[in-house]
């Protein structure tokens, strides 16, 4: 199991986000919150999500049922919204057809994390988060697709999967949603081994499934699982990843490239005002400032009228030695003296 709120805690996350907090202050996102999706959402939203407040919108999913009842009697009043269902593709057991996967033998199974677990008589999941003990689960499947595009007309702006096992179906059943919002970024759990299929729930396919809607890998945390043979420490207080060994599972991270020229022909997408500075305070948020920069300034024409795109540029701008330059400054630096960003010493 991959703890996905693990990644967010690393230190490319910006916990002091200044141009997402002042388009939220200034209530330039107003008009168009941003609206998040979480597969898997037990435990709830991250606190760093709170940054877009009172301009974000959430719908969770986890077959967890009594844990989504948790959650719903927490947010009645607020803009979260769980529903106890299981999140994949209906057609997925087709994609195996007419002959299956080939087996390649389980690696979990043969880890500290597995071995552990069987020593406690119980798995992380159900005694973590459900906390009547009685392990109800959803048996209902449904897609993302159906959901968010018929029966509840949605403008997605971000997905996050971490499903344990079925992300690549979550995807699959997803993929018009994806391409026609179009949703701006996806964080999903992916597993590195497993049954040599196009089919499989590997990264290998949530990799190539991604690209060709038009996103791109923008970061990656992996997580590695020491044998049983030879225990390692944990890395958290629960049977998980451990300080070293194989790498098992990784936290991917996908943006639509928009700051690439000709994008929006390319993909035959078309992007707002509104997304374009939700993308730029995605890609701050997860610590991109440099991406969320090349946005700004290939929209700097379509945003003046909305925002002083050379005031948000500078609030992205880190420090140089010790002061806080503006943006035109900071790029006169590097241009005059592209040593003094070499490291010292």
């Amino acid at each position: 199991m991959v703890i996905y709120e693990a990644y967010m805690n690393t230190p490319r996350m910006n916990s002091n986000p200044k141009l997402t907090n002042y388009l939220v202050a200034k209530g330039v996102l107003q008009s168009s919150p941003l609206w998040l999706v979480d597969v898997g959402a037990s435990g709830g939203i991250n606190d760093y999500w709170k940054i877009f407040d009172p301009c974000l919108r959430t719908v969770g999913f986890d077959p967890l049922i009594q844990e989504v009842a948790r959650l719903n009697a927490i947010h009645e009043s607020g803009n979260q919204r769980y529903y106890p269902h299981m999140v994949g593709y209906k057609r997925y057991n087709e994609l195996l057809l007419p002959s299956g996967p080939r087996a390649q033998q389980s690696l979990y199974g043969r880890t500290s994390a597995w071995r552990a677990q069987r020593i406690r008589q119980r798995g992380y999941g159900p005694t973590h988060y459900d906390q009547t003990g009685e392990g109800l689960v959803a048996k209902d499947l449904i897609e993302l697709d159906e959901f968010f595009l018929r029966t509840h007309p949605t403008d997605v702006d971000f997905i996050k999967i971490d499903t344990d096992g079925s992300d690549y179906q979550v995807l699959l059943g997803a993929r018009e949603l994806l391409d026609k919002c179009p949703v701006l970024g996806v964080a999903v759990e992916c597993q590195f081994h497993g049954p040599v299929h196009d089919a499989a729930n590997i990264f290998s396919n949530i990799d190539r499934l991604l690209r060709q809607l038009g996103f791109t890998l923008f970061d990656i945390e992996v997580y590695r699982y020491s044998r049983a043979a030879l225990p390692k420490p944990f890395v958290y207080r629960l049977p998980a990843q451990t300080t070293s060994g194989q790498v098992l599972w990784a936290d991917a991270l996908y943006f639509r490239d928009a700051g690439e020229q000709g994008y929006e022909d390319t993909w035959s997408v078309a992007l707002t005002e509104g997304k374009i500075l939700k993308l730029a305070c995605l890609l701050e948020v997860f610590g991109l400032e440099d991406c969320a920069a090349e946005i700004l300034v290939k929209y700097r024409d379509r945003l003046a009228t909305i925002v002083d795109v050379g005031a948000c540029l500078d609030l992205i701008t880190p420090a140089l030695h010790g002061e806080k330059p503006s943006y035109t400054r900071y790029l006169e630096q590097f241009d005059k003296n592209v040593d003094s960003f070499f490291p010292s010493g």
